[in-house]
């Protein structure tokens, strides 16, 4: 009978972690960094996910944090379209606070791999572009946020919107 005990247990605390392991984040689930792993926004109105490859700079070596890099690319394939966020911050260090290119050292892009070379739309100065991030979370872990903005391909290029940006990505080493 004590046998049949212990086997109950164990069944039930396997159960219970099995449970853990298997709840993704939502209003009332668990939040884990595995399931925090994305890079979302709406190019010109399309949902687009850039979750492949996401990650964060490598680990800052220093207590304060002076640039925050974030990519992803749509799929397992380098060459697959990709987003990156670059934020450098000179005069003391990044924050959980809202950073606007105008303002800051900020810059989006959004490129894609063609026959003819590389399209890549990021923000200039005083172009009709501009980014803003908002950084929600900055541990140990990585980072999290949001951002928006619009992107130019090249000097005299169409322009691109994004809007509804999110972000979680790890830093090097801790994916």
């Amino acid at each position: 009978m004590m046998k049949f005990k212990d086997g109950i247990r164990v069944l039930i605390c396997a159960t219970l972690i099995m449970s853990m392991w298997s709840c993704k984040k939502d209003d009332g689930g668990a939040s884990t960094p595995e399931n925090d792993k994305y890079l979302t926004c709406k190019i010109d109105g399309e949902y687009r996910e850039f979750n492949a490859k996401v990650n964060a700079n490598d680990k800052p070596s220093e207590e304060v944090v002076h640039f925050v890099v974030v990519g992803g690319h749509e799929n397992d394939d380098p060459l697959s379209p990709g987003l990156g966020l670059e934020l450098l911050v000179e005069d003391g260090g990044a924050t959980t606070t809202h950073y606007t290119s105008k303002e800051s050292n900020l810059h989006g892009v959004y490129y894609e791999q063609t026959e003819n070379g590389t399209l890549s739309y990021d923000n200039g100065s005083d172009d009709g572009t501009g980014f803003e991030l908002t950084i929600t979370r900055l541990d140990d872990w990585g980072v999290a946020g949001t951002f928006s903005g619009v992107l130019r391909l090249g000097a005299e290029g169409e322009y691109i919107k994004i809007t509804e940006g999110k972000f979680s990505a790890p830093y090097n080493g801790n994916e």
